[in-house]
């Protein structure tokens, strides 16, 4: 993945919640396991082919959906400041 995340934003689980803190606005996000999975793989700067045939092995998805739905989450995630593009 093409993505940095910012050195002001970090991820914590809290019981069975991820949650995204973003220290420039104090704004709290909550992710999913899938979106958890994402953020991961953007932090190990994975490649995107890589990822998508990780998740969807691990998550019985098909590929062509599971690339759409992994553009939107990261197009969520820059609008919102949480990651940044290379």
């Amino acid at each position: 993945m093409n993505y940095t995340i910012p050195s002001t934003v970090f991820i914590q689980e809290v019981d069975d919640e991820v949650i995204i803190l973003d220290t420039n606005t104090q704004e709290y996000f909550s992710i999913n396991e899938v979106g958890k999975d994402i953020w991961e793989h953007i932090s190990k700067n994975t490649p995107k082919d890589k990822l998508i045939e990780e998740l969807s092995t691990k998550y019985e998805v098909p590929k062509e959906q599971l690339e759409v739905d992994i553009q939107n989450f990261c197009e969520a995630l820059e609008q919102k400041g949480l990651i940044k593009k290379d």
